[in-house]
C-alpha cells in the first residue's frame, strides 16, 4: 500500500465522520454546530440549481427555522460513496432516511433522499463545498415533497 492509498483511507473516514457530525448536530437541533462543516464560502441547496444558498451565516440562517419546528428528528446516513478529484477535493454521494416529529402536533414524517456533496480539504480539515439534496419521496406529507429537488431516475 502507497502513501497516496493509505492518506485516501484517512480522508475518507474524515469526510464520512463530517456526514455523521452534521446529522448529530441536526437531530441535538445545534445550527451553529451543523453548519461548521461547510467552507465559510460553501453552499447548499434543497430546490435545485435557481435556489443556492451561499455562505456559512447564510446556510445558518435558512435551516435554523426549519429544523426549530421540530419536537425531535432522527437523520440516518448509509450507502456512502467517495470519490477524489485531487488530493484536496473530493465528492461524496449517500442516502438520507430522516424522520421528523413537528412541535405543532401534525403528523410526523419521513423524507427518504441523498446528499450530494463536493468536499475540500481546509486547515481545519474537510469541509462541504456544495451540497445538494435530492429526494426520492416522503411519508406523512401531503405535498408529498413537492418544492424539494427530486432524485430522478433513468
Amino acid at each position: 500500500m502507497n502513501d497516496e492509498m493509505l492518506q485516501q483511507m484517512v480522508d475518507r473516514q474524515a469526510i464520512t465522520d463530517g456526514l455523521h457530525w452534521y446529522t448529530r448536530w441536526v437531530d441535538l437541533n445545534r445550527v451553529d454546530k451543523q453548519v461548521e462543516i461547510f467552507t465559510e464560502d460553501g453552499r447548499i441547496t434543497f430546490q435545485g440549481d435557481d435556489a443556492w444558498t451561499q455562505g456559512r451565516a447564510n446556510i445558518e440562517a435558512l435551516i435554523t427555522p426549519l429544523v426549530a419546528i421540530y419536537q425531535a428528528t432522527h437523520h440516518y446516513i448509509s450507502n456512502i460513496e467517495i470519490t477524489f478529484d485531487s488530493a484536496d477535493e473530493a465528492r461524496s454521494q449517500c442516502y438520507l432516511h430522516a424522520w421528523h416529529r413537528p412541535a405543532d402536533g401534525s403528523d410526523d414524517f419521513i423524507l427518504y433522499a441523498q446528499y450530494h456533496d463536493c468536499w475540500k480539504r481546509t486547515a481545519a480539515g474537510w469541509r462541504i463545498q456544495e451540497r445538494r439534496l435530492k429526494t426520492a419521496g416522503t411519508e406523512g406529507r401531503e405535498d408529498g415533497g413537492a418544492g424539494l429537488e427530486p432524485l430522478g431516475r433513468a
